[in-house]
């Protein structure tokens, strides 16, 4: 850029002296004035309008910058040989540091500019206004030389003036806090040569047709930010703290802004340890008020100002929406949050990103930061009661959309909580079994955090029926360690709630999770309370659903025929009730315990009886979990092939439930037919993969896969009749 300008250029730059310009200091130069002519409306140009300068407006940089290579990398990128003027817009929340990347990347660039740097805080979102575009534009033309009375009033007539003034310069122009692209254009430069930066809460897409380019800023990398603490304290003054500023940097939501207020407090109280201020800002409910130096809070400040710019709705949703516990949140949770219509909160959405107080993950999921979030939710505009109807309106959004996606995973099991029924014969909102747990998956930070909040806050009945939504993921996915926590606390709401139906429902719940991971007592624990729970309100569903758990335990321990008498006691019940899923899920169950007794003949028709009831009901994916059991039945006689095509089948169908869990089920038993068959390498194939997806979940799953790896062995294979999980 500036660098390759001819020698008589670099001739002219030479014997500056120092002089003060209004606020600045500018060098002068004996360089050739602008050539006589008119620019614009009759306006003239005399050969003294203004005398060559070198303006230094650049505040100087911070004492202490953190890291941002990557981005000044990206500006570097469009500093030169673009043709025209370089434009870079450096967007990004209030405190980020935006305005101490432009100042540090300008110092650092400084010689590549040798006619000089304008600087103008425009202020787009001060309380007082922006400062006008003819402020500005004066305050650059006096800074190039321009005396005082020659400076023109008008807009027009500044721009022109000042783009012949530039038309051959090399300068950098930094436009901190602009609010519209209207309030830089007249501020570009003409000369390729040129550089403009400007930073903004906004992102300014009206300057793309200018070519601009967009750089967003996000809070530091964590590293990053404990290197910028440590820099400013001190490495001695840290000492053995790292991880106490590891916390604080947290805390701090690794914004500078903070980080900087934070750092001034401690540099100003030398005796205090850094743990000092993180246990003060541990508490959400002061961490703002906390992130104040001297009186002053710049931190509050910072999101006042984007806040203020907001219109009236966007406000709205800014504060209701961070009423969300979880860490992301789309459209659907917006809007139930403010109660607007779902267009109105996907275009206040927008205008949030916009202004740089939300972050968007992706096309249709948002969050905060974590201090905007504070600075959101404690805003003085709204009442406590907005805020708990905003969080009660966010739980049964997220109740609401659980239960719809259960109905596509599990359409007809029967269900405590009433909601399913709003929704019978509606249209279901995923077209595949496996897209549905996809976005349950995806949800369960959500859902976790909207099912404690309910228990904190007392809201027993919304608390215990999100846990029992929560079924269907748990089932497919196996999330155990969550499994169990958040049953721990949907238990003891149902309690509260003397709904002692949706204790024993959410107790077999409970149950299942230990018999998956083998911990069979404290599975019979929890069913056998079920069982009372179910008996004593005369939920004869509860009660089958218990009994059946109860054989599962009873399997587990090695007890088959206990096992069988608890699995036929349940059967008896959902034939009585009329379930036809219930009946095939016994029978299927029944079956699996003769096959583990080598009861070879008896398992097949209790096999064949679950697979006709799940055909019956076009449950094509049970069916292929019962077609397991029933290939085991069949390689048992020696009909190896006929088993190999009905597990490969099951393998297709399992592929598509989403359930990594059914799917070893169906590997491990295709691995073990083709060891039985002297096949090492494809059952080696088959185990391998078992084991990958077993990963996905863990436990005893992850155990058996192992385990068939490690026993690949030709006068060493398991057993076909090894029971199912």
């Amino acid at each position: 850029m500036g660098t390759g300008r001819d020698d008589q250029r670099n001739s002219e730059n030479t014997g500056r002296v120092p002089v003060q310009t209004g606020n600045s200091i500018a060098g002068v130069v004996a360089a050739p004035s602008v050539q006589s002519g008119v620019i614009h409306g009759g306006v003239h140009i005399h050969q003294d309008v203004a005398r060559a300068t070198v303006p230094w407006q650049l505040p100087p940089p911070a004492a202490y910058f953190a890291d941002r290579s990557p981005e000044m990398a990206r500006v570097d990128q469009v500093a030169g040989g673009t043709g025209r003027p370089g434009l870079v817009v450096l967007t990004g929340t209030g405190g980020v540091g935006k305005t101490a990347l432009a100042v540090a990347w300008a110092a650092r660039n400084a010689a590549r500019f040798p006619d000089g740097q304008l600087y103008a805080d425009v202020r787009g979102f001060s309380a007082e206004g922006a400062v006008s575009t003819e402020q500005v534009l004066g305050g650059f033309l006096r800074g190039l030389g321009v005396p005082p009375d020659r400076v023109p009033v008008e807009l027009a007539e500044q721009t022109a003036l000042f783009r012949s003034l530039t038309t051959r310069r090399g300068l950098l122009v930094l436009v901190d806090n602009a609010v519209s692209a209207a309030q830089v254009r007249p501020l570009v430069p003409a000369s390729e040569d040129s550089m403009v930066l400007v930073t903004s809460r906004l992102r300014l897409s009206g300057l793309h047709m200018e070519g601009a380019e967009f750089v967003e800023l996000l809070p530091l990398p964590h590293e990053q930010a404990v290197d910028l603490v440590i820099r400013s304290l001190g490495a001695r003054r840290v000492g053995t703290e790292r991880a106490a500023v590891g916390e604080l940097v947290s805390l701090c939501g690794r914004l500078p802004i903070a980080l900087r207020v934070v750092g001034a407090r401690l540099a100003a109280r030398p005796r205090w340890p850094v743990a000092r201020v993180v246990a003060e800002l541990r508490d959400e409910r002061h961490r703002l008020a906390k992130l104040a130096a001297y009186g002053e809070s710049p931190v509050h400040a910072a999101f006042d100002l984007s806040y203020q710019a907001l219109h009236e709705k966007q406000a709205r949703l800014y504060r209701l929406a961070s009423a969300h516990p979880g860490p992301e949140f789309d459209v659907g949770v917006a809007a139930a949050a403010a109660d607007m219509a779902k267009d109105d909160a996907e275009d206040a959405l927008q205008a949030l990103v916009d202004a740089s107080l939300l972050e968007e993950v992706d096309s249709d999921r948002y969050r905060y930061h974590d201090l905007v979030r504070l600075h959101a939710r404690d805003h003085p505009d709204q009442s406590s009661e907005e805020v708990d109807r905003a969080r009660r309106s966010i739980a049964e959004w997220f109740l609401h959309s659980a239960t719809r996606a259960n109905l596509v995973v599990i359409p007809n099991r029967w269900r405590v909580s009433e909601v399913a029924q709003h929704y019978r014969g509606a249209e279901p909102p995923f077209e595949r079994a496996s897209a549905a747990v996809d976005w349950l998956d995806g949800q369960l930070p959500n859902l976790l955090a909207v099912l404690t909040d309910a228990a904190e806050r007392g809201w027993d009945d919304l608390a215990w029926q999100v846990c029992e939504a929560l079924w269907e993921l748990f089932l497919y996915r196996k999330h155990y360690q969550q499994w169990i926590a958040s049953h721990r606390i949907g238990i003891p709401a149902a309690q509260r709630c003397g709904n002692t139906v949706a204790e024993s429902r959410l107790r077999c719940q409970l149950g299942r999770a230990y018999l998956d991971l083998h911990r069979f007592d404290e599975a019979r624990t929890e069913c056998a309370r079920a069982l009372d729970l179910a008996r004593h309100a005369g939920s004869r569903t509860n009660e089958s659903v218990a009994l059946y758990q109860l054989g599962m335990a009873a399997q587990g321990r090695g007890d088959t025929e206990d096992a069988l008498a608890r699995f036929r006691a349940s059967l008896a019940i959902e034939d009585e009730l009329g379930i036809p899923r219930g009946v095939a899920l016994r029978h299927r169950r029944i079956g699996e315990a003769l096959l583990a007794a080598s009861r070879l003949r008896e398992s097949a028709v209790e096999l064949e009886s679950a697979r006709d009831g799940f055909e019956a009901m076009s449950d094509h994916g049970d069916a292929a979990k019962v077609d397991i059991a029933l290939a085991r039945v069949e390689a048992q006689v020696g009909g190896f092939e006929p088993a190999l095509a009905r597990l490969e089948r099951a393998l297709t169908v399992l592929r598509d439930s989403g359930s990594a869990s059914y799917q070893v089920d169906a590997l491990l038993a295709l691995g073990e037919i083709r060891q039985q068959q002297g096949e090492l390498d494809v059952a080696e194939g088959h185990f391998t993969e078992a084991r990958r997806l077993a990963g996905e979940v863990g436990g005893p799953q992850l155990e058996r896969a192992e385990a068939r790896l490690r026993g690949l062995r030709p006068d060493d294979g398991p057993q076909l009749g090894d029971a199912q999980a």
